[in-house]
């Protein structure tokens, strides 16, 4: 049996070239972009899988809740907490914090200094829960001593070359003397939590002025890790109202999320995480194999009339239907391997783009059992589905129709019917890809409230107030220089919040509303070109305004103020009035929509300088270079422009949309070569009659327009379906965004133009083909 198939598969490749290979290089296609997906999907799902007993950890965040009956979630917890929840359940096993972002750090050994913005404060619990091994220097319980310093393998070599680090001193911010006591092994590309080098809790409080008995401050990421049994519902349930307990009033319930879900979850419901853009792809992958199999369906049958005497002859010699249809379903089987070899090769080849384009370090899982059972699987699958019908049809001829000439007539539905599903398939991604670069497009060109363009900022890292004032006398001097200011944040990430505020008329229902909280300078409004539609900015002019506050619409629309400016206000234990109203800005993803926010002076927070450069880019960052050189010696120079911020809210949708595109093209690909397929079958059947036409003086453009009109219908229709399917899905998607287009009919009119265009040209082409045949070379066999 085997040889009869491989000899029956070599013959089909000998004798139809062009069909076989238009057979193999559409599944290969397919099976490319499947693979692509999987290795991609198998990258995803496999982020910090290599932590020991990663079932038993937990992360623990809270769900604020509002009197508008929204609920906010967030990582950010309380100091005390981690320490607090650990002593009062003996299940929790460990527990640490977990300070995410300290901003650039100086890190001096000996001359040389080195700014990273790499940094994690932990407790010392952190080694315990994760499992990242440790390769030299104390290994159990490496921050026993409070001035440490624990550096990954990559930094230690960056500043100790290839002599030994443990035991030697560093320098951190020119302030305080740390010894390496570990080198830990370099975090994984698929970690959820990645670092430089590793600093103990005490240097907290040594860096930052900072209460950390205060339960209604939120900096700290908190982690645990339970003993083995321990229900995480229950104990879930047991933290619940751990806050409430601890703070009257508080609006906020604790909650546990599995740590093996981190990465693909999102904690906040209007958010879908990356588990959304896995299960798109999936979907995508499994619609372009069904295209791809689809596609090797109707060239399998447009041939059918050609291998209808090899049927016969098979049948007349005593071949079973079972038998044709085991022959049939092998050599389809056997296409896809020959196809799957072609694919490992293309996957190999394109693998580095595809992981550019992922910004993934992804492979080619030959090592990975359950990558090869997938593969396996895919390729029976796609064998047996493409495969299934032809075998079916092929092995039903019947000798006597086959020697009379009958043709089979009973497939022909079928076959329109699987080319509308590939073409509505390859329509509905066409659109939504169309739309999801129209969404892109307007968040990205979308007016925030403020000029992002032209803006440069820069990180101190400690003595700010002794040195702004200076540097900011200097750098205004600067030609091409308009504004500087200063503040403890950027307008494209706020993250300090608080509900503790007070304002006249504030009544019960308001208690709990989050309002965003920023400490700014002199000319911050200026420098960011803020509209101030009531009162004024802060200015040196009125005086000290460090007791003032400005605030944008929302908030003032929240407190319901009737005369808002002069107005007393209370932020904590700061009192003061509000100067100045202005217009709402974006200072997130546009993604969620503005929120309360609160503006005052507060020097001994700020941490940025913003600086608005005229034209002459490089010429200025070459002044401000040697300003800051003189300035501040010991600090080396980086800046960031805001505007490559601003686009990194959007770069994983942006990079998803690419690869939307790109495999949206393919499938359109794979589905002209089904059309090819059909239109194929349609002129063979009628190339007798066109021949008689052309004998009898007929011209070809009426049969050109009969075969047109069929096809458009067909296709029209798989536009009316791919419309509709596609218009919900995009809905759903864009409900997402506080900031969305409305869905314009200009993309569906471009995908059915497109369509038809594709249409048109493979009508014409085979047409065209066979109106160059002779009717003598036609009918020479009638």
């Amino acid at each position: 049996m085997l040889k009869i198939l491989l000899n029956t598969v070599l013959r089909s490749l000998y004798r139809q070239k062009a069909y076989s290979l238009m057979n193999i290089m559409g599944l290969a296609t397919g099976v490319t972009c499947t693979l692509l997906i999987l290795i991609w999907v198998e990258y995803e799902t496999g982020f910090d899988k290599f932590h020991e007993e990663i079932d038993h950890i937990y992360s623990v965040y809270e769900n604020q809740n509002y009197a508008d009956g929204d609920v906010f979630s967030v990582y950010s917890t309380p100091a005390p907490l981690a320490e607090s929840i650990k002593k009062s359940f003996p299940e929790i096993k460990y527990a640490t914090r977990l300070v995410t972002t300290l901003g650039q750090l100086v890190l001096s050994v000996g001359d040389k200094s080195y700014v990273e913005d790499g940094g994690k404060i932990v407790d010392d619990d952190f080694f315990s829960i994760f499992s990242f091994p440790i390769l030299k220097g104390e290994k159990k319980h490496p921050f026993q001593e409070e001035n440490s310093i624990v550096l990954t393998e990559k930094l230690a070599q960056k500043m100790f070359g290839e002599s030994n680090p443990i035991g030697r001193m560093v320098e951190l911010n020119s302030k305080f003397r740390c010894k390496v006591v570990s080198v830990i092994q370099n975090p994984p590309a698929n970690s959820s939590v990645s670092f430089d080098f590793i600093l103990p809790f005490q240097f907290f409080e040594k860096l930052w002025d900072y209460d950390l008995n205060d339960w209604q401050a939120n900096t700290f990421h908190t982690f645990i890790k339970v003993e083995k049994g321990v229900a995480s519902d229950k104990l879930a349930l047991q933290l619940q109202t751990y806050i409430k307990d601890r703070v009257p009033n508080s609006n906020v319930e604790l909650a546990l999320q599995a740590f093996v879900e981190y990465h693909l979850y999102a904690i906040n419901a209007n958010k879908a995480g990356p588990i959304w853009y896995v299960r798109v792809f999936l979907i995508i992958a499994v619609l372009i194999l069904l295209i791809a199999c689809f596609n090797y369906m109707n060239l399998a049958t447009a041939r059918s009339e050609r291998r209808a005497k090899e049927v016969a002859i098979r049948k007349v010699v005593g071949a079973q239907r079972n038998g044709l249809v085991g022959l049939f379903l092998g050599e389809s089987i056997f296409f896809a391997l020959i196809s799957l070899g072609i694919a490992i090769v293309l996957v190999e080849l394109l693998l580095p783009v595809f992981s550019e384009l992922t910004d993934r370090n992804l492979a080619l899982g030959i090592n990975n059992i359950k990558f090869l059972l997938s593969v396996s699987g895919i390729v029976i699958i796609t064998g047996i589905i493409s495969g299934s019908y032809p075998a079916l049809f092929l092995s039903s001829f019947l000798p006597i129709q086959v020697i009379r000439g009958v043709s089979r007539k009973d497939s022909a539905l079928l076959r329109k019917v699987l080319v509308i599903i590939q073409f509505s398939m390859s329509i509905a991604l066409f659109v939504c890809s169309g739309i999801i670069y129209q969404q892109l497009n307007f968040l990205q060109q979308s007016d925030v409230g403020y000029n992002r363009n032209d803006l440069i900022y820069i990180e101190m890292s400690d003595d700010f107030n002794v040195i702004y004032p200076k540097l900011k006398r200097e750098l205004i001097k600067i030609p091409g220089i308009y504004w500087v200011t200063a503040a403890n944040q950027m307008p494209v990430n706020f993250t300090n919040s608080t509900w503790d505020v007070g304002w006249p008329g504030k009544t019960e229902n308001s208690e709990d509303i989050l309002f965003q909280l920023s400490f700014v300078d002199y000319d911050f409004i200026e420098t960011f070109e803020m509209d101030v539609i009531q009162g004024r900015g802060f200015s040196r002019l009125q005086g000290e305004d460090s007791l003032k506050f400005i605030i944008n619409e929302s908030a003032a629309e929240k407190m319901n103020m009737v005369n808002t400016i002069g107005e007393p206000l209370r932020i904590w234990n700061y009192s003061g009035e509000v100067i100045g109203i202005v217009k709402d800005f974006n200072f997130r993803s546009l993604q969620v929509g503005v929120e309360p926010l609160i503006m005052m002076r507060n020097p001994d927070t700020f941490k940025y300088i913003g600086i608005r450069i005229g034209e002459d880019v490089e010429p200025t960052l070459n002044k401000i270079r040697a300003v800051w050189d003189t300035t501040v010696p010991d600090v080396p120079f980086t800046y960031r422009f805001l505007e490559e911020d601003f686009k990194y809210f959007y770069t994983a949708e942006s990079r998803m949309s690419k690869i939307f595109v790109s495999f949206t093209l393919i499938a359109f690909v794979i589905s002209c070569l089904g059309l090819f397929g059909l239109v194929s079958f349609v002129t063979e059947r009628k190339s007798r009659e066109m021949a008689l036409r052309k004998v009898f003086g007929a011209s070809m453009d009426t049969v050109f327009q009969l075969l047109l009109k069929e096809f458009f219908k067909w296709v029209l229709f798989s536009n009316a379906v791919a419309w509709v399917l596609s218009y919900f899905v995009m809905e759903w998607w864009l409900k997402g965004f506080a900031y969305r287009i409305d869905i314009g009919i200009g993309i569906f009119i471009l995908a059915g133009f497109v369509s038809l265009l594709i249409t048109f040209v493979t009508v014409y082409q085979q047409i065209w083909r066979l109106a160059l045949k002779t009717p003598a070379h036609v009918l020479k066999y009638e």
